[in-house]
């Protein structure tokens, strides 16, 4: 890793190298999806996302949105949190979540929320550590339209 880590939004000159990132968490993407998901993102008033840069390469990246459910009310949620391996463990997830709670702040809510699956015992370990409580264990179910 060259030089200090910093944080700024995301933007589509990022797609390639926060698609190699995505890949590294196991979910394979073209830098073409990449670009209209960050788009798509860049135009939202509920989703925001954001890099982690050394130098001039990005090693993580976060994205964050606003939910609102009839039944428990307004939250916000970690959509997707990746460090790269070669530089994990040097708190840029934590530099990365800083930055997340203080979006969350600022727009009045008070919980932030991430859904981990149940075989990430790495990732539950750095959220407990970072603050974040258990709530409860889930299924998640999908329901696949077809193409148009």
């Amino acid at each position: 890793m060259s030089g200090p880590v910093y944080i700024r939004h995301a933007s589509v000159k990022d797609a390639a190298q926060i698609a190699v990132l995505s890949e590294e968490l196991g979910y394979p993407t073209t830098v073409k999806d990449t670009i209209s998901n960050l788009t798509a993102i860049d135009k939202s008033n509920y989703d925001v996302a954001y890099v982690a840069v050394a130098g001039e390469l990005v090693v993580g990246w976060i994205h964050v949105l606003y939910s609102i459910r009839l039944e428990s009310g307004p939250f916000c949620e970690i959509g997707g949190l990746v460090v790269s391996k070669t530089v994990q463990g040097k708190g840029i997830g934590k530099l990365l979540v800083e930055k997340a709670i203080k979006w969350v702040a600022e727009r009045n809510i008070q919980k932030l929320r991430v859904r981990s699956n149940v075989i990430r015992e790495g990732a539950h370990a750095f959220y407990l550590k970072n603050g974040f409580h258990e709530q409860k264990q889930q299924k998640v179910f999908e329901y696949l339209l077809p193409e148009v």
